[in-house]
């Protein structure tokens, strides 16, 4: 052993935001969002951005907490994006001008395809919470923002460079020359982006009310609910949403006392527990047990072998596999 667990683990209460992490966060409307960065710099275009983990395998983990009537612009990405609830109630747009929505409560995931503008709000009258996963090393290069994005960032002191960084004026940077902005889209481009409807992305959603629990091997060996929540079409695996995430989306449900067997992969892993006290047991007796409490991220160190316990309430956690084919676990 030569790291501590403490070292892969991030507390909900220990999360550090950014405020002026993209081009719309100080657009009237947009302005009172928090960007987190758990686990690597996910597509932040903020140098000061604070990260809790630098090290990632295969994606990144981030977060978005926002109060009610606040929302993310229209964006694309060139690889996945999932948008996992964890508190309120988000409207979830897009479309090429975002015209088609669908609404998420705490326990739904979306993952919403490449070349497809996208945004959400927090509607109704709590504070609304998400993780996101990006899929990628690197994120597939970035943000792509719809125009009316970067323009109204424009007259709020955010100007998007063509290195995809963020000149803030508010922050003290000086503004930009006209030949070092990012360039604006076309119309034409605009449009080129795929419009789904509403019956074709809820494809792409798995409800908390619609859960399923899936029969496999590693299930029997334990006990507790397994879900596949999300992975590649291709996959074999009986999954609720066929998607490519470049990682494969499990959950774990437990009452106080259940176990999820002591396993390990060979692919990264990262833990979020949404709800209920969860504890992390390792093969390693040097490494101390963990208790994972609501809205805690755990980054499970490649190889290692550990085990779960329900603890303290109904517990639902989820689990991120790196790859669109992950091995099988290795029971121990």
């Amino acid at each position: 052993m030569d790291y501590s667990t403490n070292d892969y683990l991030v507390r909900y209460a220990d999360l550090e935001y950014a405020r002026a992490a993209f081009v719309d966060a100080r657009t009237p409307g947009s302005h009172l969002k928090e960007n987190y960065c758990i686990i690597g710099k996910g597509v932040s275009e903020n140098p000061r951005q604070p990260i809790h983990i630098h090290g990632t395998d295969g994606f990144h983990v981030g977060a978005a907490g926002q109060p009610p009537g606040i929302l993310n612009s229209l964006h694309s990405h060139f690889t996945a994006e999932v948008f996992l609830i964890f508190k309120g109630q988000f409207r979830i747009y897009w479309g090429p001008e975002g015209a088609r929505e669908t609404i998420l409560g705490p326990g739904d995931m979306i993952s919403v395809p490449t070349n497809c503008f996208r945004g959400f709000e927090v509607v109704g009258d709590d504070y609304g919470f998400l993780f996101t996963l990006l899929g990628g090393n690197d994120c597939g290069g970035g943000i792509v923002w719809h125009p009316t994005a970067i323009l109204e960032g424009r007259k709020h002191g955010m100007y998007l460079l063509k290195n995809k960084q963020l000149a803030d004026t508010v922050a003290g940077d000086p503004e930009p020359s006209e030949e070092e902005l990012f360039p604006l889209m076309s119309s034409e481009e605009v449009q080129s982006f795929d419009d789904y409807t509403e019956e074709e992305m809820l494809k792409f959603v798995s409800r908390w009310v619609t859960k399923r629990p899936r029969a496999t091997d590693f299930s029997q060996n334990g006990d507790f609910t397994h879900f596949h929540i999300s992975g590649h079409p291709d996959n074999p695996a009986d999954f609720e949403v066929k998607s490519i995430d470049g990682a494969c989306i499990y959950a774990y449900g437990m009452i106080p006392g259940g176990i999820v067997p002591m396993h390990r992969r060979s692919e990264n892993q990262v833990l979020v527990n949404l709800f209920g006290d969860v504890q992390i047991e390792f093969e390693d007796k040097q490494l101390m047990p963990i208790v994972l409490g609501p809205g805690d991220t755990y980054d499970v160190p490649k190889g290692t072998a550990y085990s779960l316990k329900g603890v303290r309430g109904e517990s639902y956690t989820y689990c991120f596999v790196n790859g669109d084919f992950p091995s099988e676990p290795v029971l121990l």
